[in-house]
């Protein structure tokens, strides 16, 4: 990542002032590096850069509000980002389950349970999106649904730390796993 970082630097240092659509893929692509090499602040910078250049693509609105929610930071700001990117993409799997994770963590849980079955018929092969449907299941009271989603989950190979999780969600429930 520090490599690419470095190459990001300078590619939007060489871009003329009105390149707006290039830079606001210049400023995600190098945010999300940052964020994979681990550094969530800047990579902040650039990822609400990239909102700011290019307002409604639906792809950096749903990252960065996914990357709010999954840091536990600005849950409203994080759910209005990613109602912004659902508006434009409503079909778009990954979009839907952020939706649904947002309305998990807001304590929505009916309503998150029907954005995440949605999003688990658009991204079956998904790991997380049938991770995700099983927590909102367990916290909608339906405990046998949420247990088979884990196990679908479980069965799409995860990878390791997640894995982990959903074993101990399997062996003990929500509650106690987390």
């Amino acid at each position: 990542y520090p490599q690419a970082i470095a190459a990001y630097d300078r590619a939007i240092a060489l871009l003329p002032p009105d390149a707006v659509p290039a830079a606001a893929q210049l400023a995600f692509l190098r945010g999300s590096a940052k964020e994979q090499a681990g550094d969530w602040p800047g990579a902040e910078i650039d990822l609400r850069r990239s909102v700011e250049l290019a307002e409604k693509n639906p792809i950096y609105l749903n990252y960065l509000g996914y990357s709010l929610l999954d840091r536990g930071k600005s849950l409203k700001e994080a759910r209005d980002l990613i109602a912004r990117a659902y508006a434009v993409s409503p079909e778009n799997g990954a979009i839907i389950d952020s939706m649904g994770w947002a309305e998990h963590l807001m304590g929505n849980y009916a309503e998150a349970v029907r954005l995440l079955e949605t999003a688990r018929s658009a991204e079956p092969a998904d790991p997380t999106v049938a991770d995700h449907l099983g927590d909102a299941l367990w916290k909608a009271g339906r405990r046998i649904e949420a247990r088979h989603a884990w196990a679908s989950a479980a069965a799409l190979s995860p990878d390791p730390k997640l894995a982990a999780m959903i074993q101990k969600k399997l062996d003990f429930g929500l509650d106690v796993a987390l």
